[in-house]
């Protein structure tokens, strides 16, 4: 091995090297040394490092030219003045393969506490006043963070190997995927500028765990094609494991890339891990507000392209917060008063050149991200623990006149028509989400009825189950109404838990509707649905399949009990204990034998199965799932004696 003659700075030391002070025995930056190469980190050479190895004239023409040019300041800039978000829209915007050699750092906005003493030290470290903008009064500033880990290997290019596993798989595939993409998911989610996105991919400047996500997403479309129809569909499962597994390595250097294919893994479909979307979408709120991107940035000097993608982006990563809210039942991460990022018009989504047809092609997003400030209102309803009851009937108003006011101004173009094939993509999902919005306000103003004090609450309960029944009833009907085409548009996955909240609902109403007539209403609107669902399982429509899974069982037990109780006579159903007076818990209580009960009550040995969802108790031991404790009488600590 040649060595490196004594005191030498012709080859300076890797910056680890220099920092730890040892030995480097690299020969030049595109060589690593031997101990980067061992510990399999990189071996990198800043400016600072390389300057040492430059002539004394080309140290002298450096600083002649810096005097020309303001002085950097150690501290961070503000973002409108200086490019300290990550990247533009190329390849660094969408993390191209390069990107973990050549940006070992990210910028991370700094707390918002110290950004206006850092605007003051600013101004007066610079040698030039920095004159006023649209962040003045609430600067933003970034601070310069490392991407890796110290210490910690990891994979040089995230998603590489993954990458190139798939393209394998996808051959010739991959092109027609692509148009396929952003012909039926791309106006409905349009995360991306199409002529942007396309010209990156065909220079190889996308991340690999992007284009992973990006497959994946789109494999579903497979029989959109005439041409992939007949070809041998990959296997999805195989698809969206390779992404996963390319994400989860692209988290440890994450970037914005990275939130890209976090919001692209949230959209996708088929469903096979709920726990981990619901983790990623908390993962993707987080990186989102390091990131600043709930700043509005209309005021940066930025490209219009970056500035609306940016928007773009944060209002995907605020739709997947406030839907998966609704879907897991975990409260919302982001209050309506921690961003400015205004809703994104149509006119704005279109910012590139398109065929005129495309025009109203991005109604249905606009009109989504409309919908979910609504919903966003009403999750803290539904997730507060206690009740103001001089409040909250205020709020439920003022929020119904809401959901009136956007079906009113919903455009023409985004109203699924039957048999209209110039629909939008994303307006069959986006009626459905209307009609779900509004079932999840009629059961919060259900439950704060029940919780109520006031004299006439039995009749305020019995008033709110009928709203809520109707609610429902209004989902069946639509279902119940869709095409076959329209099944197969896009679809959001948390259609899914709208589904199998609309079972739940109608099977509440037919135990505990007090008049036989009403109970039987319900039972055929349900058997109606349950029948809709099947078909369109045998369809290809997965996210019925979820539904079926989850509430099989359940509806057949109701549907076997409806048919054997319907045939019991009117006197025992007139001797028959009135649910509402003992509010929803009528479901878990066993009536008197000889009272003659109606079908809504449930016999002792159909629970606690009778609905998909677990005991509390048994749901907490399942948690228990650390190895051993169990063994060592850990939860046996916890049982009565």
């Amino acid at each position: 091995m040649q060595r490196r003659p004594y005191r030498s700075h012709k080859v300076p030391a890797c910056d680890r090297c220099r920092r730890f002070k040892r030995r480097c025995t690299g020969g030049a930056p595109d060589r690593p040394c031997v101990l980067c190469n061992l510990q399999e980190v990189p071996c990198e050479y800043t400016a600072s490092s390389l300057q040492k190895g430059q002539s004394a004239s080309d140290r002298s023409a450096r600083r002649t030219s810096s005097q020309r040019t303001a002085r950097h300041i150690p501290v961070p800039n503000v973002e409108s003045q200086s490019s300290a978000i990550d990247g533009g829209v190329g390849s660094d915007y969408h993390g191209g393969p390069s990107q973990a050699r050549s940006r070992p750092e990210l910028s991370m906005v700094a707390n918002p506490v110290i950004s206006e003493d850092i605007r003051i030290l600013e101004r007066y470290m610079s040698s030039q006043r920095v004159g006023s903008s649209a962040l003045e009064n609430n600067p933003m500033v970034y601070m310069k963070i490392s991407r890796r880990r110290e210490g910690l290997a990891m994979t040089e290019n995230p998603g590489k190997q993954q990458k190139e596993t798939l393209m394998q798989v996808l051959r010739s595939s991959a092109n027609e995927l692509i148009d396929l993409y952003f012909e039926h998911i791309h106006p409905a989610f349009p995360l991306f500028d199409q002529d942007s996105f396309i010209q990156l991919y065909r220079e190889d400047k996308v991340s690999p765990t992007l284009i992973c996500d990006f497959f994946a997403v789109s494999q579903i479309l497979w029989n959109h094609s005439p041409t992939l129809r007949r070809i041998q569909p990959p296997d999805s499962l195989f698809v969206w494991n390779l992404a996963v597994e390319a994400l989860q390595q692209d988290f440890l250097v994450a970037g914005i890339s990275t939130l890209y294919a976090v919001v692209l893994d949230l959209v996708g479909r088929p469903i096979y891990a709920v726990l981990l979307n619901a983790i990623n979408s908390g993962r993707a709120v987080s990186l989102a507000l390091s990131l600043g991107l709930n700043r509005n940035p209309s005021g940066w000097k930025r490209p219009a392209i970056e500035i609306e993608l940016r928007k773009r982006l944060w209002w995907a990563v605020l739709i997947h917060d406030y839907w998966s809210s609704f879907a897991h039942g975990t409260p919302p991460m982001i209050r309506k008063d921690q961003y400015d990022v205004p809703v994104p018009a149509v006119s704005d989504l279109d910012v590139g050149p398109r065929h005129p047809k495309k025009s109203t092609a991005f109604v249905c997003f606009s009109s989504l991200c409309r919908l979910t400030l609504i919903l966003g209102d009403i999750l803290p309803l539904a997730y507060n623990l206690t009740i103001d009851q001089q409040d909250i009937w205020k709020q439920i108003r003022r929020l119904e006149f809401d959901l009136d006011a956007w079906d009113d101004c919903l455009p023409d173009e985004a109203r699924p028509h039957d048999g209209d094939g110039r629909r939008i993509p994303g307006c069959s999902s986006l009626r459905l989400g209307y009609l779900s919005v509004r079932l999840l306000l009629k059961r919060v103003a259900l439950h704060a009825a029940t919780v109520s004090s006031e004299a006439d609450r039995k009749d305020n309960i019995a008033f709110h189950l009928g709203q809520l029944r109707r609610s429902a009833q209004e989902i069946v009907s639509y279902i119940c109404g869709l095409t076959k085409a329209q099944l197969q548009e896009f679809w959001l996955p948390y259609t899914a838990h709208h589904l199998i909240l609309t079972v739940i609902i109608l099977l509440r109403c037919t135990v505990e509707s007090p008049e036989p007539a009403i109970a039987e209403k319900c039972r055929t609107d349900l058997d109606r649905f349950w029948t809709k669902l099947q078909s369109a399982a045998k369809d290809g429509w997965d996210l019925a399949n979820i539904c079926i899974t989850q509430c099989a069982e359940s509806v057949s037990k109701i549907l076997a009990m409806s048919v054997s109780a319907s045939s019991s006579s009117a006197a025992a159903a007139a001797t028959a204990v009135d649910p509402i007076e003992v509010g929803p818990s009528a479901l878990l209580e066993l009536p008197d034998v000889g009272s003659g009960s109606p079908m809504h009550f449930i016999a002792p040995e159909l629970m606690p199965d009778i609905l998909p969802f677990s005991n509390p108790d048994i749901s907490f031991d399942n948690q228990w799932d650390i190895g051993g404790l169990s063994g060592l009488g850990f939860m046996d600590a916890f049982s009565n004696p």
